[in-house]
């Protein structure tokens, strides 16, 4: 009954962060000072948009699907474990293990991890999986809280006003604290500037502009150093 509750709750903490995300986009984090009623009060679309963008971070759907439900499954057993060695009610155990340590490991590492993997198609699940410890976290603490009262309730508000806000701007793919979990645009271009500077006065197949002699304006020149006739006579030489 407690996973099926967990689930529950990740459902919830999921469409509300969905749906604050959104509010947020068109209040503070978008240009559009005007909206019709329907984009206000109509937002079923536009949630279900926002998970398919976070679960679509990869490419991959299947695999950010599995990353934000494994995560999020990987947090709750580990808050299992304040349980098994705790006792009945709050205690020293349950906040430990209830404290958001993987969601801040991820988030101060990331910079190393996009340095060391800024090619690799796996970065793109640093979204997913953030997310999944976070909804995860939240999820098992309202469970805890919510069945056994195993942790205390500004505790909890505590995870919720710290965690909310940054799925609020990682959905919105907005920086937090400077660090964004978007990938950087590769501007590279397929020529350096010396091969462009060598093509230039070659056509398509690799000729000389100034193959032809009508096109060459120095073609009737004979002279290799283009000095003319020798200026000295021979009586000085």
């Amino acid at each position: 009954m407690e996973f099926f509750l967990f689930l529950l709750f990740l459902f919830v903490f999921g469409f509300v962060a969905a749906a604050i995300s959104y509010y947020a986009k068109i209040l503070f984090f978008s240009a559009k000072s005007n909206y019709r009623r329907e984009e206000l009060t109509d937002i079923r679309g536009d949630v279900i948009r926002i998970f398919l963008d976070l679960l679509e971070s990869n490419g991959n759907l299947l695999y950010g699907s599995l990353a934000l439900l494994g995560s999020a499954i990987f947090v709750w057993l580990w808050s299992l474990l304040g349980s098994m060695l705790g006792e009945k009610g709050p205690g020293v155990f349950e906040h430990i293990f209830h404290m958001p340590i993987f969601f801040l490991a991820l988030f101060f590492s990331y910079p190393i991890l996009r340095e060391a993997y800024q090619e690799k198609s796996i970065l793109g699940l640093a979204k997913p999986v953030l997310s999944g410890f976070v909804l995860g976290n939240l999820s098992s603490g309202a469970v805890h809280y919510g069945l056994d009262r195993d942790l205390y309730f500004l505790f909890y508000l505590l995870l919720l006003l710290l965690q909310l806000p940054v799925l609020v701007f990682l959905w919105n793919k907005e920086p937090i604290l400077g660090v964004s979990f978007e990938p950087v645009p590769s501007y590279e271009e397929e020529n350096d500037w010396g091969n462009s500077f060598s093509d230039e006065g070659s056509d398509s197949d690799g000729n000389s502009q100034f193959d032809d002699p009508e096109e060459n304006p120095f073609a009737a020149e004979n002279d290799q150093y283009g000095l003319g006739d020798d200026p000295f006579s021979d009586e000085f030489k």
